[in-house]
């Protein structure tokens, strides 16, 4: 049977795919869910000026036990040993050589010519080999590159040390048996690819990723890129992992994946994302199952330690502290599920430190009259109060949030959704913040929409003077 890699690619592409940047706190998260989860490679973001980069490469090199840990490199040497410096103390780490090998990338993207990239390639794969056991080289927008400057760019790369050589498929326009055409031509102009690992990288944008990516497995590709965020337009994990786990095996193929904790850790993983939670429908899942009360009200923080743990979590201190806060709040109101649960768990794992705290809030709207709110904030133990009319409970809710916080930011989107079903279910609200050009988002929980609202609101603006 043929044991397939599993890298993902989420935390590599957040920062261009998802509408907000995704806070420290969350890529952490992320990249402890995906070890959970026993996914072979992590593939991060680049390591650019700001410090937080190399700070979060380094605490992910001691923090992450089972995955291997891929860090993007420049060709520049100056950046390698920035990169190298933060990933170096990693159980196992990989540097991976991320070049555009087609014209239209090469020459708008980089401003490079071919004759160019093809020394800086074998140079720096070199060096890179000379710090880690493990070299990567990816070949952006493989599918569009003259073949002969492919063949030699991976000849170079491969020549210099590589180990794991990947082909992209970068505008997702190839039908499974085009992809393994294309496979079968590289291997015969590049032979040298057949001592390495090959590893393919399949976008999803006419619906056939996972149906390319088992054509590539035909060819030999033994490495398939993935990403949990859901979207990048990347090959889904959990659609991708489903196959396996339901047709591994008649393909006589297999992976590492921890697969008992699959849907539950990608939906943890679609929250932290802001992506969703996408819903399964196959027959013999739990999620059809009526919900049950797990915790009643009057339940101490021990037993919801406990029932967190019982449930595959691992928060901290601080964060249950925050999470029994909101679950007595909820548990007033309602009976608490475990849908309630990891909602405030998603909630509180995407948080930034609360510089600003939601204590209270007043809402008088109706048909035939101004909708007003007054709300009551605080901020390093003050707290402030501010009375405010809208357009309805949520601008008002905003508009007096924004006149304790003493300035207005710009409202790109809102949503919310209900975690649970029926009359008294709990609202989730994401809310996204653009402010100094980025964008910040927010997440709220709460079994009142305008709780949850303010909540993911401060959410926001948190990440906005915590970074």
């Amino acid at each position: 049977m043929i044991n397939i890699k599993i890298a993902d690619v989420s935390l590599r592409e957040s920062e261009q795919v998802y509408a907000a940047r995704m806070s420290f706190k969350e890529k952490l998260e992320t990249a402890k869910l995906l070890d959970k989860l026993q996914i072979d490679v992590i593939e991060t973001g680049s390591v650019g000026e700001d410090p937080a980069d190399a700070v979060f490469i380094r605490t992910l090199a001691s923090t992450l036990e089972y995955s291997a840990i891929s860090v993007p490199v420049e060709l520049d040497k100056q950046n390698v040993d920035i990169v190298w410096s933060a990933l170096s103390k990693a159980k196992k780490p990989r540097l991976n050589v991320v070049v555009p090998t087609s014209t239209v990338q090469m020459e708008y993207r980089r401003q490079m010519k071919a004759e160019a990239v093809l020394p800086l390639v074998g140079e720096i794969a070199a060096y890179c080999a000379s710090l880690c056991p493990d070299v990567e080289f990816t070949a952006v927008d493989s599918t569009r590159s003259e073949p002969e400057f492919l063949a030699s760019v991976i000849k170079a790369a491969i020549g210099a040390g590589a180990k794991t050589v990947t082909l992209c498929d970068s505008v997702g326009e190839l039908l499974p048996g085009e992809l393994s055409d294309f496979i079968k031509t590289v291997y015969a102009s590049a032979p040298e690819l057949s001592g390495v690992m090959l590893s393919v990288h399949c976008r999803d944008n006419l619906g056939l990723a996972s149906a390319a990516a088992l054509a590539g497995i035909a060819s030999d590709a033994r490495q398939i890129k993935v990403s949990s965020g859901g979207a990048s337009g990347t090959l889904g994990l959990e659609q991708f992992l489903n196959v396996i786990k339901i047709r591994g095996e008649t393909l006589d193929i297999s992976s590492n994946i921890n697969f008992t904790a699959l849907q539950r850790t990608c939906a943890q993983l679609a929250a932290l994302s802001g992506s969703g939670v996408k819903e399964r429908v196959l027959p013999d899942e739990s999620a059809f199952k009526p919900d049950s009360a797990v915790l009643p009200e009057d339940a101490g923080i021990d037993a919801l330690r406990s029932h967190i743990s019982l449930l595959g979590y691992d928060v901290t201190e601080d964060d249950l502290s925050l999470i029994f806060q909101q679950f007595r709040e909820i548990a007033r109101n309602k009976k608490v599920v475990d849908r309630d649960i990891e909602a405030l768990i998603a909630e509180t794992a995407g948080q930034a430190a609360a510089t600003y705290m939601l204590r209270s809030y007043v809402i008088n709207s109706g048909s035939s009259i101004t909708a007003t709110a007054l709300v009551e904030i605080e901020k390093d133990g003050e707290v402030k109060t501010a009375l405010s009319a809208g357009d309805g409970p949520i601008d008002a809710a905003f508009k007096a949030t924004e006149q304790i916080l003493g300035g207005h930011y710009e409202l790109e989107e809102f949503q919310i959704q209900a975690v649970t079903g029926g009359r008294e279910a709990t609202g989730d609200a994401l809310v996204k913040l653009r402010h100094g050009g980025k964008l910040y988002s927010g997440r709220g929980v709460s079994t009142d929409i305008i709780g949850a609202s303010i909540r993911a609101y401060l959410s926001a603006v948190n990440k906005v003077f915590n970074g």
